[in-house]
């Protein structure tokens, strides 16, 4: 009896489909006569002019002579490299910032995007915890320790304590060479 009745519906829905299926087709044709009347009024419009092709302009060519410049790959002028010389020998050569070495994450950002929210220690070892106030990185929190670097100004860390973090960081001065400068980074107060 089961079958029976799901064989009926079966029966039943497939009639139906087919009787939507065949209406649709239906209404679908009787409007093409709309379309077929829009396409004849358009092919029934005189076709437009072609507009003429534009003027080609003559290329007349440049000549650029740089022999009366000076190259960039010649040596410095005498005088010149006396004065840079002279700069450079007045800078102290054992405060300079390390470009060789590989930058870290904290880098990116300067330290007046950042404050110290806690300290931890582990293993003997005290770890500064820095939240991110600014930037991409904002409301994130960082672990550091000493010997990390931070900031865009070459910031080192020297010593970190439980209520500040004390950071040495390399600035250029007005004659072309570096100072360094002690920060510290206090315990943010909530």
């Amino acid at each position: 009896m089961r079958t029976v009745i799901l064989k009926k519906t079966s029966i039943i829905l497939r009639t139906f489909l087919f009787a939507s299926a065949t209406t649709l087709l239906m209404s679908c044709s009787s409007n093409t006569e709309d379309l077929q009347a829009w396409v004849d009024r358009v092919k029934a419009k005189p076709p437009g002019r072609i507009k003429p092709m534009p003027e080609v302009k003559e290329y007349k060519p440049h000549d650029y002579s740089s022999a009366h410049l000076k190259s960039p790959f010649a040596d410095l002028e005498p005088e010149l490299e006396a004065q840079i010389k002279q700069l450079v020998e007045g800078c102290d050569e054992t405060i300079q910032p390390d470009t060789s070495r590989h930058k870290e994450d904290l880098e990116r950002y300067s330290l007046d995007s950042m404050e110290m929210v806690g300290s931890v220690e582990n293993k003997s070892k005290l770890w500064g915890l820095i939240k991110m106030t600014a930037g991409p990185a904002e409301g994130n929190i960082f672990h550091v320790r000493q010997g990390n670097y931070l900031g865009i100004n070459h910031g080192r860390i020297v010593e970190i304590s439980e209520d500040q973090i004390e950071i040495t960081t390399l600035v250029p001065d007005s004659k072309g060479c570096w100072e360094q400068r002690t920060v510290y980074m206090a315990l943010a107060q909530e």
